[in-house]
This record gives C-alpha cells, sequence and structure tokens, in this order.
C-alpha cells in the first residue's frame, strides 16, 4: 500500500473494499444454497402483483448478479465504475420489489446502499479519473 495516499485515495479504497466485499458475500453465501434462498424469498411476493415466473427468475439470478457486482468493484479501475454502476441497478431492481412488499425497513436499509453506491461513482469523478 502506498503511504502516501490522500485522504480521499483512502475514503474511495474504504468505499470499494466495503461494498465490494457485501455485494461479493451477499451472492457468494446465497450460491451454495440458492434453490433454498429462492424458495424463501419467494413467498415474500406472493402477495403481490409480480408473477412467480418473474419473482423466481429475478431470484435465481440475483446471487450471481452480486457476485459479479462484488467482483468488479473488488478488481478496481476501469472495472469498479461498471461494478458500481450495476450495484446501484440491482438495488434499484430490488426496491422494486421491497417497496411491492411494503418492506419499508428494508427499503430504508437499500435506500442506504443506492447513497454508497452514488457516493463511491461519484469519487471516482472527483478522483480525475476518465469517465
Amino acid at each position: 500500500m502506498d503511504l502516501t495516499m490522500t485522504s480521499n485515495q483512502l475514503a474511495r479504497l474504504v468505499i470499494r473494499i466495503g461494498l465490494g466485499i457485501n455485494m461479493l458475500m451477499h451472492g457468494l453465501v446465497r450460491l451454495h444454497k440458492l434453490h433454498e434462498f429462492v424458495a424463501k424469498t419467494a413467498v415474500g411476493f406472493a402477495n403481490t402483483i409480480l408473477p412467480p415466473i418473474l419473482t423466481k427468475g429475478f431470484l435465481y439470478t440475483l446471487p450471481f448478479v452480486e457476485f459479479t457486482v462484488g467482483v468488479l468493484i473488488l478488481i478496481g479501475g476501469p472495472l469498479s465504475k461498471w461494478g458500481y454502476f450495476l450495484g446501484g441497478l440491482t438495488v434499484g431492481a430490488l426496491l422494486f420489489g421491497t417497496t411491492l412488499k411494503e418492506d419499508w425497513t428494508s427499503a430504508g436499509t437499500q435506500l442506504i446502499y443506492v447513497i454508497a453506491f452514488y457516493l463511491a461513482l461519484r469519487g471516482l469523478d472527483e478522483s480525475g479519473r476518465r469517465r
């Protein structure tokens, strides 16, 4: 690690490691129990307007997307930008489902993720890196 890193560089590293590990592990821990995760989570959407096939399709895809987002963020460089962006889109999709279920506590937590992805993307632009 470069001991001459600025506070802004260290802040970007902290959010990159934190969001990267969080998303990577969200996906990784669900992969080995994918069918259980889908069955358990899909129950919560039974009383929404979402058709079960759409819900289950999304849930079967979600851990792979979360894992990919985490890997992209942790690799860093230009890939982190796309990891943050894809992570923000993923949480946006989760927010849609969460608000359909009227699960406002989880929606609040997901909004924190949206803010974190926003700040991470903003930090990349402020670092002087190419867009």
